[in-house]
């Protein structure tokens, strides 16, 4: 397709005081309600992870998952054809940047056996913190630039805050050191860091597009190109042999992960546009991490001091931003 842009009509701007209020409140609500998903899709994959399968092979799956997902709705909604033909016009980047969220997808696959749900998603949550910051301030999927004022820094700083509170109180990996501990922040971190790049970048497809479906599409794909790619090389040096799949008759649910992974990048999609980056991570991080909680306290992972105080503090960075981005409105 040609360099399409947003109409005027769908600029915030452009619409009511009651109508802006309306649309806002709708995407805080999807962000916040994918957050939730987020938490339960790592679970998920996480468990797919420990049965047999590991990090890569279950991340192959969850994108697969995700792809059968996105047909199932397009197909549901008589969008399909559509979808296709906005595809075959389609840029390369729409689909590079559905490359941005392998990391997070395998981060999470091996970061949540080993600390947890909540522990993962806050050290997630920091990387796309800072990351939505720089976009917003560029003004990437969104109709003008959102300046990086002092209560956004603040709100950015806090994110920052709980990941360190969380990942240095926690006992880390295997080794159980703090060094370990780091590394497995870290790339967490960075998975998070990326994901917000392909939040904003499916915002712009989906502005182009008129359909937050077709940049879902356009990012699954490009992801199972990417992840695909990994198992192949890891398969030719003997990476994957030690690999085996849990039965379906019996945990059929462990691989529900891949269809939920298509509900978030819609709902990212959606939301993107009128939140912008840095609020619709923070949005989608007050879902995210207390569904964290539940699934910890609720699996007998249990929660440390530390993981609440990283939960609050990141929650108080939510409620600064969003109310702020509202008013601004």
């Amino acid at each position: 397709m040609g360099a399409m842009t947003s109409t005027p009509a769908s600029g915030p701007a452009d619409l009511a005081p009651s109508a802006r209020t309306a649309r806002f409140g709708t995407a805080l609500a999807v962000a916040i309600a994918s957050g939730a998903v987020i938490a339960v899709q790592g679970k998920l994959n996480g468990e797919l992870a420990t049965r047999g399968a590991g990090a890569l092979v279950s991340s192959w799956f969850a994108y697969v998952g995700a792809f059968v997902m996105a047909v199932v709705l397009l197909t549901a909604l008589g969008r399909l054809g559509p979808a296709v033909r906005a595809l075959r016009g389609a840029r390369w980047w729409w689909f590079a940047v559905g490359l941005c969220s392998v990391p997070l997808v395998m981060s999470m696959a091996v970061g949540i056996p080993v600390v947890g749900v909540a522990l993962a998603s806050v050290c997630s949550v920091a990387g796309q913190t800072v990351s939505g910051l720089v976009l917003d301030s560029r003004g990437v999927g969104l109709d003008a630039p959102i300046r990086l004022t002092v209560r956004r820094a603040v709100a950015g700083l806090g994110a920052l805050v709980g990941l360190v509170v969380a990942v240095l109180s926690s006992p880390g990996p295997s080794t159980g050191t703090v060094l370990a501990a780091i590394g497995t922040g870290l790339f967490l971190f960075v998975g998070g860091l990326l994901l917000s790049v392909q939040s904003a970048g499916n915002g712009v497809v989906a502005a182009r597009t008129g359909d937050p479906l077709v940049p879902t599409v356009a990012s699954v794909v490009g992801g199972l190109a990417g992840i695909t790619l990994v198992c192949a090389v890891a398969a030719m040096v003997g990476g994957l042999s030690e690999v085996t799949l849990p039965p379906l008759s019996t945990d059929w649910w462990v691989y529900l992960g891949g269809p939920l992974g298509a509900i978030i990048t819609v709902s990212a999609a959606y939301s993107v546009r009128t939140l912008g980056t840095f609020a619709l991570t923070l949005s989608i991080v007050g879902g995210q991490l207390v569904m964290a909680l539940v699934l910890d306290i609720g699996g007998g992972v249990g929660a440390s001091w530390s993981t609440i105080v990283s939960v609050l503090i990141i929650a108080a960075s939510v409620s600064l931003t969003v109310t702020r981005s509202h008013a601004a409105d």
